[in-house]
């Protein structure tokens, strides 16, 4: 009997020991949508009510009917287009044009320009704050946010957040989030008295992009250029976790439902971070070489990622060139 028992003891022991088997999201590409067009593309963005998906394609605006599978690849004209915004229940959308420093309101089934709105330098990424119902524009050149009042389509103020504002969450509940990019740093802004928070460092994290709001949690989820995701407390900017992630990530994304979160790179992979317990990656889903930024349909869970196929390196740049017409966007699920 004290034979037995000691067996069992130290099987039981050696169990505890044994690491287990990493979980796995299931998440793989399951379609591709072609898109065409020319040059580079930054943000793309996705209507659940109207079905569609909007590419920031430089010198256009790129749509996708995902109903009908049409693409329309040029939509309207830009000047260095960042991201097309659906706004007004999708019936337009907010682009904004970093050449041009302006956003234009634009209907989303025609392209044609309703408003023009001169901005901060560069604006770059946008955002609709619930509470207040104002898009939220990031002047990355400008070091400031910009508040857009969409019912009388005008500027209704700024907030000076000293530095390079890039990308940009919310909390849904009147804070707007902005990474500083040349600071290393995130902001919090009161959407309501326009006012600038906090700044907080976020000293692993070289120049971050793509952002997320965790809620529940309330952490902020960082894509940073030196290959990491960085976990924040919101509210603090006191670091949770560091987790390894791919090259030039330029997204982050938070699923609520499932709650994982995700981060595309230029080489082609997306990966997939747990936020059941502390923060980890539990899987890498190859995509494409170039899918580096990502939008996220909450109800369905999939995750669309614009990708192109890639020629010789540019010797002025020392990044890939970019094939002509070969735009798609790549759609991952279960």
């Amino acid at each position: 009997m004290i034979k037995t028992s000691g067996l069992i003891i130290g099987l039981a022991a050696l169990l505890s020991s044994t690491p287990v088997t990493a979980q796995t999201s299931g998440l793989k590409v399951i379609d591709q949508f072609k898109i065409g067009g020319d040059g580079g593309w930054d943000y793309i963005t996705q209507d659940a009510a109207t079905g569609k998906l909007y590419v920031a394609h430089g010198t256009s605006i790129s749509a996708f009917a995902m109903k009908s599978g049409q693409a329309t690849p040029h939509l309207a004209d830009a000047k260095g287009a960042h991201i097309a915004l659906p706004v007004n229940g999708g019936a337009d959308l907010l682009i904004t044009h970093g050449k041009a420093d302006i956003v234009t309101i634009n209907d989303a089934n025609t392209g044609a320009v309703k408003a023009t709105i001169k901005t901060d330098t560069k604006p770059d990424a946008a955002i609709i704050e619930p509470v207040t119902g104002k898009a939220f524009v990031m002047a990355n050149a400008g070091g400031a946010m910009d508040a857009i009042d969409l019912e009388t389509q005008t500027l209704s103020g700024r907030v000076s957040v000293g530095g390079a504002a890039e990308a940009a969450a919310v909390d849904g509940e009147g804070l707007v989030f902005s990474h500083l990019e040349d600071k290393n740093a995130f902001v919090v802004v009161d959407a309501r008295t326009l006012t600038l928070k906090a700044t907080h460092l976020i000293k692993d994290c070289e120049e971050p992009s793509g952002i997320a709001f965790i809620p529940g949690q309330r952490l902020i989820l960082s894509a940073c250029q030196n290959g990491i995701a960085r976990i924040s407390k919101a509210d603090t900017g006191e670091e949770v976790a560091t987790v390894p992630v791919g090259p030039r990530p330029d997204a982050a994304l938070y699923d609520a439902k499932a709650k994982l979160g995700y981060v595309p790179s230029a080489d082609g992979k997306l990966t997939v971070i747990s936020f059941n317990g502390v923060p980890h990656v539990i899987d890498v889903v190859d995509t494409k070489a170039s899918a580096r930024t990502a939008t996220l349909d909450a109800d369905t869970g999939r995750i669309y990622l614009p990708a192109a196929d890639l020629g010789p390196v540019d010797a002025k740049t020392g990044r890939p060139t970019i094939l002509p017409n070969s735009l798609v966007v790549i759609v991952v699920g279960r």
